[in-house]
């Protein structure tokens, strides 16, 4: 994903709302503690997660795990917490200096752990959607939801549902 990519999210991004009738909907997908972990997210996130759960369910998807998948597949941002000026500079950084963004590694309450948490948002992620009793699916999706393509292997029919997750996340 490039930095035009990321701009447009971004812009997209800026008049992001989640209202009433998305909340409904949410719902009907999430079970309370995992609408706490999607209500945790920032509103960009959310709005993204959002965007990106409409384009499988548009693409005529029904599994469960993939669509919670879709909702939460950030969520791990939150622990950073990654601000706007942080996803900018990761941008930039894994496009110009991919090799220092490689290096980037934080404690918590320095400069940089942001950074790492935005470099380690699905591993981060997932853990905290197996807390809030997403299935292993969903939780194994958020986790490799960053992997590049052909990179992660699951002998159990996974892979399909994680092209699936990628794709829709890459529209949006």
């Amino acid at each position: 994903m490039g930095v035009r990519y990321r701009v447009r999210q971004f812009t997209i991004a800026l008049g992001a709302n989640i209202n009433r009738e998305t909340t409904k909907a949410l719902r009907e997908y999430l079970a309370a503690s995992q609408l706490e972990l999607f209500r945790s997210m920032s509103s960009i996130d959310q709005h993204h997660g959002w965007a990106v759960f409409r384009t499988l369910r548009e693409a005529q998807e029904a599994e469960a795990s993939l669509l919670r998948a879709a909702l939460l597949h950030d969520v791990g941002k939150t622990i950073g917490p990654v601000r706007i000026w942080h996803r900018v500079i990761a941008v930039l950084a894994r496009a110009l200096a991919p090799r220092f963004w490689e290096m980037i590694d934080g404690n918590s309450g320095t400069w940089r752990y942001p950074f790492y948490v935005h470099r380690h948002h699905a591993a981060l992620g997932a853990e905290l959607a197996r807390e809030a009793g997403c299935s292993p699916e969903a939780v194994w999706l958020i986790a490799h939801h960053e992997d590049h393509r052909g990179e992660t292997d699951s002998a159990d029919g996974k892979n399909g549902l994680l092209v699936a997750l990628q794709a829709a996340d890459e529209l949006n």
